[in-house]
């Protein structure tokens, strides 16, 4: 029987243009990172169906994603397994640990500073974007900074990069507060923080309709189908704003920031959708091996830590 969830679906599904390799990776880090990360091509096409995508849809950006370095295949038989690779595999670590945070990251007032003056011109190009998405700004000429925090080891962010000799790497403290205003504007200038803003608001505006549909919904209406969609969708558009999102402390926002009410709606619906979305995912994936592994310790500390399935123990 259609319902309203139904209707949120298709609307959210036909609102804007969705990549097919952009959504894949979207159901390969939620999903399935945790699981093994690896999946019978069948199977795929068969989750991606309930999002009403075909066979060729899912064959085609695979392909892309295993020229792109982001997945290996296997065939065996007839069967072909998309496995992520290992530079797959950071790269959606280092995405979720921005996506699943419960809050903005904690900060001691320090600041992590990498001068470019001694790279190549096109490798300093390469750099500033790169940084730009570890959530460095530019805030002078070839100088990049960001906010200390636990969650950014700039050691082996640098290694990662190859970039370890060509980037001068300082820390700094910020002791004279009277500039504090000054500094707000520098931020909000260098991050583009309304820009980011502005793709928090068009979320919360897209999203905040389906948890009152979701308070309304009886357990029979949320479905394991239901559920995986709805994840899925929101995990997706998610993931697609909080990437833009540079994750400063809270002492550099403006006021009334608009990513904490985002992730805030973000996590309840995760949250009210997960276990019927995680048992429609073990039900249709298959692996070289069998079925599906259980999602791992690590799935479970996703936004501050996820209810367990006692099925799992």
């Amino acid at each position: 029987m259609e319902h309203k969830l139904d209707d949120f679906i298709r609307h959210a599904l036909s609102a804007q243009p969705i990549s097919g390799t952009s959504l894949i990776i979207s159901l390969y880090g939620d999903a399935l990172s945790h699981r093994g990360g690896e999946v019978w091509l069948g199977s795929l096409s068969a989750l991606m169906e309930a999002l009403g995508f075909g066979d060729r849809f899912v064959r085609t950006s695979v392909f892309r994603l295993q020229k792109e370095g982001w997945l290996d295949v296997e065939k065996i038989g007839r069967r072909s397994y998309y496995r992520v690779t290992e530079q797959g595999m950071r790269q959606f670590r280092h995405a979720e640990s921005k996506i699943y945070l419960s809050e903005q990251p904690q900060w001691d007032g320090k600041w992590e500073l990498l001068l470019l003056e001694s790279a190549e011109k096109t490798e300093r190009a390469r750099l500033k974007k790169e940084l730009g998405w570890l959530g460095f700004g530019q805030i002078a000429n070839n100088l990049m900074a960001a906010p200390t925090h636990a969650q950014t080891d700039v050691t082996a962010l640098l290694g990662e990069l190859n970039a370890s000799e060509q980037v001068i790497y300082f820390r700094a403290d910020y002791p004279y507060n009277r500039s504090e205003q000054t500094l707000r504007q520098m931020v909000a200038n260098c991050w583009s923080l309304s820009e980011v803003a502005g793709y928090y608001h068009e979320f919360i505006v897209s999203f905040r309709p389906l948890m009152a549909l979701l308070r309304e919904a009886d357990e029979q209406e949320l479905t394991p189908l239901r559920c995986f969609q709805i994840k899925l969708l929101l995990i997706h558009f998610f993931r697609r704003v909080v990437l833009k999102d540079p994750l400063l402390p809270d002492a550099l926002l403006p006021a009334q920031w608009e990513g904490q009410i985002a992730r805030n709606l973000c996590i309840n619906i995760y949250q009210r959708v997960d276990r019927a979305a995680t048992e429609y995912v073990s039900a249709l994936a298959e692996t070289s091996i069998g079925t599906l592994p259980a999602p791992s310790a690590g799935y479970y500390r996703r936004f501050g830590g996820l209810p367990r399935d006692p099925t799992t123990f």
